[in-house]
């Protein structure tokens, strides 16, 4: 059994949860959080300001004590060892951020680091495998838990560039191909608990996800605002609204079935005198050129195909996917 995310900090928050509950497990591809040399210093640098004194409230200080090591409120836009050290020092913030909020003081949160990092040492020979995406490659187990798939962790924020952004895409691929037996997706809403549910989840899980599991478009945004399915930005011009994702944007699905499935909706339209929304939307297009159905059955899985067209267009749908 593993457990994926896309980041090392990650890590930490199952590391907690695995060793509270007795149960062991294998860090894989990076040291254990407690073990981490920027942690483990900032850990001594938080515990000698709660002996000396000088620290006050929680956050304040573990924010002041971290500055001084060079974290900041932002993320950096380095990457590789600068930005794995800010998630691991924005791990702990988070974790007195939380701390603070149920009422503990600077001691009882030192106090808690410790049982924390004395936990998480025990030695283990096998056990639940945590790793990232990429220390994933090439490995397989029986159940597999995907974690954290949400827009600003993966596609990772840094991403901006098409080509970066499927690169994030082929990574969500590697990690959804370690499973033999079971696969679980999952996303968070809000960073900490209690906090402002504003996430969505990430934006290549919106062809794999039934319409209801999608984020709905926020107030404010505008009458008859349109977002881009990929990236989710507004789209400005026609062509990207019929579209449904900006131009620089990959597109999700097969773009050369999706442009024969349009050609042989526009004959039907023509052949049966209606126009070529009422024989199927864009919209059931790009999801059947997404999932590319191989049966009467999988094609009813798609928004859009009831009992009703998939009598009357089932075999056409079927031989053009094929």
């Amino acid at each position: 059994m593993a457990v994926l995310f896309r980041i090392n900090a990650q890590s930490e928050a199952f590391e907690e949860a695995l060793a509270a509950r007795g149960l062991p497990y294998v860090v894989r591809g990076a040291r254990r959080f407690f073990e981490r040399p920027e942690v483990r210093e900032a850990v001594t640098r938080i515990r000698g300001a709660a002996r000396s004194g000088e620290g006050e409230g929680v956050l304040e200080t573990v924010r002041a004590t971290l500055s001084g090591m060079g974290w900041t409120s932002e993320a950096p836009s380095a990457r590789g060892q600068t930005r794995d050290r800010w998630e691991s020092w924005q791990a702990l913030v988070d974790q007195a951020a939380e701390f603070e909020a149920e009422g503990g003081d600077l001691g009882g949160f030192v106090d808690d680091l410790d049982r924390r990092a004395a936990e998480q040492h025990a030695p283990v020979a096998e056990g639940v495998t945590l790793a990232t995406f990429h220390a994933a490659k090439g490995l397989e187990w029986d159940s597999v838990f995907l974690c954290g798939l949400q827009d600003g962790t993966l596609p990772i924020t840094y991403a901006e560039s098409p080509a970066q952004v499927e690169e994030e895409r082929r990574l969500l691929y590697v990690g959804m191909t370690r499973a033999r037996v079971d696969l679980s997706l999952s996303w968070a809403l809000a960073r900490q608990p209690g906090g402002r549910a504003s996430r969505k989840p990430s934006r290549f899980l919106t062809p794999l996800l039934p319409q209801e599991a999608l984020p709905q478009p926020k107030a404010g945004r505008g009458k008859g605002a349109r977002m881009c399915l990929e990236c989710g930005k507004p789209l400005q011009t026609a062509a990207d609204k019929a579209r449904r994702r900006c131009a620089a944007c990959p597109a999700p699905y097969d773009e050369a079935l999706f442009d024969r499935l349009r050609e042989w909706r526009t004959e039907r339209a023509r052949e049966e005198s209606i126009a070529a929304f009422m024989v199927f939307s864009n919209a059931t297009l790009e999801e059947i050129a997404t999932r590319r159905p191989q049966s009467s059955r999988e094609l009813l899985k798609v928004s859009g195909v009831g009992q009703e067209k998939l009598a009357k267009y089932g075999d056409e749908l079927l031989e053009l996917v094929g």
